[in-house]
């Protein structure tokens, strides 16, 4: 079958055996058709595979798709082995911005035609529609994430489903954070920013297991660990690095490293000790180890603390603002010693900053907070090659995402304020 022969109705009667994309306004339907593509595989033919760039998403007009990667269905995300049924979703990587490459392939296991659409152009169209729309995308780049997880077998996915946290409901009733959602992907590098008190601390104590949500829900790895009901706990498999340190101040730099992976049974002490050396000495700490924290200086110590976090081999590693009240200078080189030991361990790292230069040059992504009561207003993708260094930050690339995040930011900022000035008035 020719595009040509394949009329618009045509297209919209496929698209609308799709739950999620039945559910979209008419008129959205008509667009999403009038810029899909049919295209048509014989049987055998691979249409994706591991490692292909990621830009279209298919939606099955008739045939049979295989995963070959996906072992077993998971019908919580929507992720089938076989995909067989007309208006199936599949190819959700193309959905997700941001995200290059694909983590599954597929192949037609019978002659298969589907209807191919731009990623980018649906993310689009479902953001007119505001929270509902971005309620959408959530659906779909949690199913995206779920594909990673489950099938590359990296840790680290962290799902944020609609959470929400009052203070003093029964007195001031402060709403710090409404119906906010986010992925972050295993391995991904996340930044959140925005105006001072706009809940980026507060979500990540409810991530961290420190704070109870008044709503929503908190997933890592697929597991529930905070909801409204249930106390939440910190874990092994979050650990948190805070702006004001948390070393022992009795046990050496080497003891503090040490201690949490031998404790835990994942490593003996010889085998935790050959390791720390081994990442003390890629972010010039080498010389430090018999020293005591109160010994060494503040931009050390966060070095040291980032190292210990990676040593126990977390899900993901939180950091609130480690770097807040260094010099210039200190800060610059405990940014690029946290990248480097970013590239040697890729772990999913969630970082909140008042810095928005610090957020572009270290992050993959860069959420930005409404003010009070806090939500993802933007999304800003950082696509910049690593390793990163300080040359960076003059590029114009760089200096364009800054504006950006610069400009949301201080709109929200303003907002708060505002609203700062009538409350006190």
């Amino acid at each position: 079958m020719r595009e040509k022969d394949m009329q618009i109705d045509q297209k919209i009667a496929v698209l609308r055996k799709n739950p999620i994309l039945a559910s979209l306004p008419h008129k959205l339907v008509s667009q999403i058709a009038e810029h899909c593509e049919l295209k048509s595989f014989a049987a055998g033919e691979e249409i994706f595979r591991n490692g292909d760039e990621a830009s279209k998403v298919y939606v099955l007009l008739k045939g049979h798709v295989r995963h070959p990667e996906v072992n077993s269905p998971m019908h919580q995300f929507g992720i089938v082995q076989e995909v067989m049924l007309e208006g199936t979703i599949f190819g959700y990587a193309g959905l997700i911005e941001g995200r290059g490459s694909r983590v599954i392939s597929a192949h037609a296991v019978t002659d298969t035609e589907a209807l191919a659409l731009d990623g980018a152009y649906l993310r689009s169209l479902l953001r007119t529609l505001g929270r509902e729309g971005h309620s959408y995308l959530q659906d779909l780049s949690r199913s995206y994430a779920a594909h990673e997880y489950a099938v590359s077998g990296h840790t680290g996915w962290v799902s944020v489903r609609n959470a929400g946290k009052v203070y003093d409901p029964s007195g001031k009733h402060v709403v710090a954070v409404d119906n906010c959602s986010i992925e972050i992907r295993p391995g991904e590098f996340c930044a959140i920013v925005g105006p001072s008190g706009c809940g980026k601390s507060t979500l990540m104590n409810s991530i961290a297991g420190f704070d109870k949500l008044t709503s929503g829900e908190v997933f890592l790895d697929g597991k529930l660990i905070n909801a409204p009901g249930q106390n939440p706990k910190p874990g092994p498999d979050r650990i948190v690095v805070f702006q004001n340190g948390a070393l022992f101040p009795w046990a050496t730099v080497l003891e503090n490293l040490i201690r949490g992976p031998v404790v835990q049974g994942r490593m003996t002490e010889r085998e935790a000790t050959e390791k720390a050396r081994d990442l003390l000495g890629k972010v010039g700490l080498a010389d430090i180890e018999n020293l005591y924290p109160g010994s060494i200086s503040s931009g050390m110590c966060r070095r040291v603390e980032i190292i210990r976090g990676i040593l126990n081999d977390p899900g993901v590693l939180l950091l609130d603002e480690p770097f807040r009240g260094l010099d210039a200078l200190t800060k610059t080189v405990t940014q690029t010693a946290l990248l480097e030991l970013y590239d040697l361990s890729r772990k999913t790292v969630l970082f909140i900053t008042h810095d928005l230069e610090e957020a572009i040059y270290l992050a993959d992504r860069v959420l930005v907070m409404t003010t009070r009561p806090g939500h993802i207003k933007q999304t800003i993708e950082v696509d910049l090659p690593r390793p990163r260094d300080a040359r960076l930050l003059t590029q114009p690339e760089f200096v364009r995402l800054k504006e950006l995040a610069i400009e949301a930011v201080h709109e929200e900022a303003v907002k708060a304020f505002n609203a700062g000035e009538k409350e006190f008035a």
